[in-house]
C-alpha cells in the first residue's frame, strides 16, 4: 500500500489567522503559480512538494506516494520547517507572523469583509465547497456553507491510501479505516478539546473522497484526521501506517472484516465524534486481540 497526506496549517498573526490571499495585500507575499479556477495558488515548490493557499489555511502537497512511515515524518518536518523559515522573511504590518498546527483557530472576519468578493479571499469563506462522501452517511450530501460570520476555521490532515485493487471497496475500506486509523489518531491527539470543537463541522468518522492519482492507481482519501497528527512522534507514525496495515488485512479477509466493522463501528463513530480517547484506545486494544 502507497500513502500520503495533505496536511492544512496556518499563519496567525496575535493568535489570528492570516490568509495567505491576506498576506499578498499586506506583506508583499507572491505566488509561484495559480490554477486554473484561481483557488489554489502555490508559493513555495521543490521536487517533492509545495505549499498552497486553500481558503484561509497553507496545504501542503506531497507530490509522490509514499512507502514508509519513516519518509511521511521526514516529508512533513522538512516542508514544515521550510515554511516556518518562509514566514520569518515576511511580516504583516510590522507584526510577526508564526506557523500554528492546531486543528482549530481564529480570524478576524473584519480584516477580510472589504475583499471579500475576490475569489483568492472568497473560498476562505464558504465550507463544503469541494463535496465529499461518507461512508456511514449514505445519505450525506455535502452542502457549501457560508462562513462569513464563524470565527473559527479548521485544520485537517487527510490520509491518503492507494497501490491495492482491493482499495476500490471504497466503503468497507473507509469503515476499517476509521476503526484502526481514526480511532489510533484521537487515540493520540494532544488537542482533543480543539478535536471535539472541529467535529460539529468537519472530522466525522467515515468521511472520504475516492482517488485517481497521476500514477493511474485508484485509492482513497481518509478525510477525517485533523492537523493534531502533525504533533506524532516517528514511532506513532509508524505505529499509524501499522493501523492502515490491519485495516487493509481485514479487507482483504471479508469474513473478519465484516465482523469487525460490526463489533465496532458504531463505537467508533462515537468515539471520533467525541474525541473520547479512552473509548478509541479501548476499541484498538480489542482488535489487537482479534489479529
Amino acid at each position: 500500500m502507497k500513502f500520503g497526506t495533505d496536511p492544512e496549517v496556518f499563519s496567525v498573526v496575535e493568535n489570528m489567522a492570516v490568509s495567505p490571499a491576506i498576506l499578498e495585500k499586506f506583506s508583499g507575499l507572491k505566488y509561484l503559480h495559480q490554477d486554473k479556477m484561481e483557488k489554489h495558488p502555490v508559493y513555495l515548490e521543490n521536487n517533492f512538494y509545495s505549499w498552497m493557499q486553500d481558503g484561509v489555511a497553507w496545504e501542503l502537497t506531497i507530490k509522490n506516494p509514499l512507502n514508509t512511515a519513516k519518509e511521511m515524518f521526514e516529508i512533513l518536518n522538512e516542508s514544515i520547517f521550510e515554511l516556518e523559515n518562509f514566514f520569518k522573511h515576511l511580516d504583516f504590518q510590522g507584526k510577526e507572523i508564526k506557523l500554528e498546527k492546531k486543528p482549530v483557530v481564529e480570524i478576524n472576519n473584519e480584516m477580510y469583509l472589504p475583499f471579500i468578493e475576490e475569489n483568492k479571499i472568497y473560498q476562505g469563506f464558504i465550507f463544503g465547497c469541494d463535496p465529499d462522501k461518507d461512508a456511514v452517511q449514505t445519505e450525506y450530501s455535502c452542502k457549501t456553507i457560508n462562513a462569513e460570520k464563524h470565527n473559527f476555521r479548521y485544520g485537517g490532515c487527510h490520509l491518503h491510501f492507494s497501490g491495492e485493487k482491493e482499495l476500490e471497496w471504497e466503503i468497507p475500506a473507509i469503515k476499517l479505516f476509521a476503526i484502526t486509523v481514526g480511532n489510533f489518531y484521537i487515540s493520540k491527539s494532544k488537542f482533543l478539546d480543539l478535536d471535539r470543537i472541529r467535529g460539529k463541522i468537519y472530522g466525522k468518522a467515515c468521511r472520504y473522497r475516492k482517488q485517481k492519482y497521476s500514477n493511474g492507481d485508484i485509492g482513497v482519501e481518509y478525510r477525517t484526521p485533523s492537523n493534531s497528527v502533525l504533533s506524532f512522534s516517528e514511532k506513532e507514525f509508524e505505529e499509524l501506517f501499522q493501523m492502515s496495515e490491519i485495516a487493509l488485512e481485514y479487507l482483504k479477509n471479508p469474513k473478519k472484516g465484516v465482523k469487525i466493522i460490526d463489533n465496532y463501528l458504531t463505537d467508533t463513530v462515537t468515539a471520533i465524534k467525541n474525541a473520547d480517547n479512552i473509548l478509541a484506545k479501548s476499541i484498538l486494544e480489542n482488535i489487537k486481540k482479534e489479529l
